[in-house]
């Protein structure tokens, strides 16, 4: 039941955007990538095994950190794996209802807890629901427990805010529900000024029950309340905000990681 349980958690891994399972026509997960150093890549998203099991085997186990693209979606064409040290972000290009202009999916530092370390984040893929001049909204993918005497973790949704200057994306929505307890212990020493501008906000102003039920219906108004705090305000200014970023843009870091791979046959998505 184990073995069944983590080859299933491994399929699930696969690809960072569900909808290209969902979609038997090629262009559903046609894509385009910009990479850190500046190179595009145009292709499509593949199911491989091996780049599933390097997802699931990850340091957070949900948060993509490689992706699997072939020159076409023929069987038999060349695919390459590639990783979030390499991609800056990659577009669908066939468009949606909700995405007019094809959903992207970004590589960003995510906040992924571990005890006695609320900070310790990784780079990997999200999605980009919303994207401002003062930051971001974005999707992934996080481990939770039921609780109780029979407790099951499962995989969920989290949705997550990136404020233009922070260290990391970190979750604000997690399966439906709010919750701004490590972005609020973040930003104790990030920015406390802002920390206690959002407990005002959304815990004990006289609108603050409003204003929680608005976050939960539209996680983007978050962005709004910093864009507000800004104009009269220093903004977040965390050192390690994108400290590996010279790396990535001089190609330093895939090199280190051993990230790329030479181009294999593989079996096309179906």
């Amino acid at each position: 039941m184990k073995l069944r349980t983590t080859v299933l958690t491994a399929l699930l891994l696969m690809l960072p955007a569900i909808r290209a399972v969902a979609d038997d026509d090629p262009e559903s997960y046609h894509i385009r990538a910009i990479t850190f150093t500046g190179d595009t890549i145009e292709g499509y998203l593949r199911f491989n095994l091996k780049t599933g099991l390097k997802n699931m085997f990850s340091k957070s186990g949900t948060i993509h950190q490689y992706i699997h693209v072939a020159d076409s979606p023929e069987k038999g064409s060349e695919s390459q794996r590639y990783s979030a040290s390499q991609v800056r972000e990659y577009r669908y290009l066939e468009p949606t209802e909700d995405f007019p202009e094809g959903a992207v999916v970004v590589s960003e530092r995510i906040n992924s807890p571990v005890p006695f370390k609320p900070n310790s984040n990784v780079r990997g893929f999200a999605e980009e629901l919303d994207r401002r001049d003062c930051g971001s909204i974005l999707k992934w993918n996080v481990w939770e427990s039921t609780g109780g005497r029979n407790s099951v973790s499962r995989i969920v949704p989290a949705i997550g805010v990136k404020f233009k200057g922070a260290r990391a994306a970190y979750g604000i929505k997690i399966n439906g529900r709010v919750s701004l307890a490590l972005l609020l212990n973040y930003l104790k020493k990030a920015h406390p000024e802002f920390r206690q501008k959002l407990i005002d906000y959304y815990m004990k102003g006289d609108d603050a029950k409003g204003h929680w039920n608005e976050l939960k219906d539209n996680p983007s108004t978050i962005l709004l309340v910093y864009e507000e705090f800004i104009k009269d305000h220093d903004p977040i200014s965390d050192p390690e905000e994108n400290k590996d970023l010279k790396e990535l843009t001089e190609g330093k870091k895939d090199k280190k990681n051993h990230t790329t791979e030479e181009p294999t046959p593989d079996e096309p998505a179906e």
